[in-house]
């Protein structure tokens, strides 16, 4: 078992990591063309609603670690009580893992939850296990001034590396990253990539995830037909210039469809 800064901080080339929704099925990671650094499982309390164990998340959990995987498992505030929580710390230190990534919840109501916000559960983790969990947040990369208050906050907190929503230029990052170390943010911040092949790809992820994207990256995909560039060459190159500034590892939001990334990724090395 290995912490997610570890991992990424001796990697001296390009390595990927892949974040899974906890309906992929077992079959689907047993045939997996590559391998990632690690797995990172989103966390749904709506629908499971944290009143046991026996819940999607930690089963994929559990079966990735049987698998000796490297896991990344998301807690949101969303549903969580302290009780739960220090239950299910305990069993992920049970089953070796020791990486989390805590964000606040689609949704959230405070009403049903013992945390105000992510920096609160953060805080709560860091006072019950120490420094045993490694810790990711999420990053926005164009997010306003009091957002990136907040983001140095968490990490004060304790949390030690930040994940950035899916973004479609490399300036959009590279400039998030400046933005950060001139608050004295100094943890490392893995890039968050979706890949594409279609407009009608792009615009489903853009309309769920609520992100932005420039109108200059949406015209040159509608109209990939006619310059024969598709959503994978973009992303490519993206890649490409992310990696201009010595960031070996990417994480892929892979919408479960494993084996179209996995082609992807085979082609990149």
């Amino acid at each position: 078992m290995a912490k997610i800064i570890d991992i990424i901080k001796r990697n001296k080339q390009f390595s990927f990591s892949f974040e899974v929704t906890p309906d992929i099925s077992e079959e689907e990671i047993d045939n997996l063309r590559v391998d990632p650094s690690f797995f990172s499982i989103t966390w749904h309390a709506k629908t499971h609603q944290n009143k046991d164990l026996d819940i999607a998340p930690l089963k994929i959990a559990k079966f990735l670690r049987s698998k000796e995987k490297e896991v990344l498992l998301h807690l949101s505030c969303d549903f969580m009580k302290r009780n739960f929580l220090f239950r299910v710390l305990l069993l992920l230190q049970e089953i070796n893992i020791r990486n989390l990534f805590i964000i606040l919840g689609e949704g959230f109501d405070p009403e049903t939850s013992d945390f105000k916000d992510s920096s609160e559960l953060i805080k709560c983790i860091r006072d019950h296990s120490g420094p045993y969990f490694c810790i990711g947040v999420a990053g926005l990369p164009d997010c306003n001034d009091d957002k990136l208050i907040a983001l140095k906050r968490k990490i004060n907190l304790g949390a030690d590396f930040v994940l950035t929503q899916a973004f479609f230029e490399a300036n959009i990052y590279k400039t998030f990253v400046h933005r950060c170390k001139k608050i004295d943010i100094n943890v490392p911040i893995i890039p968050g990539i979706f890949y594409f092949e279609t407009y009608t790809q792009l615009s489903g992820f853009i309309n769920m995830c609520q992100i932005k994207v420039s109108d200059n990256i949406l015209e040159y995909v509608k109209n990939d037909q006619s310059n024969k560039i598709t959503g994978g060459d973009i992303i490519k190159q993206l890649i490409r210039d992310i990696n201009d500034e010595k960031i070996y590892h990417v994480h892929f939001f892979t919408m479960n469809k494993l084996r179209v990334i996995s082609d992807f990724v085979n082609k990149l090395y």
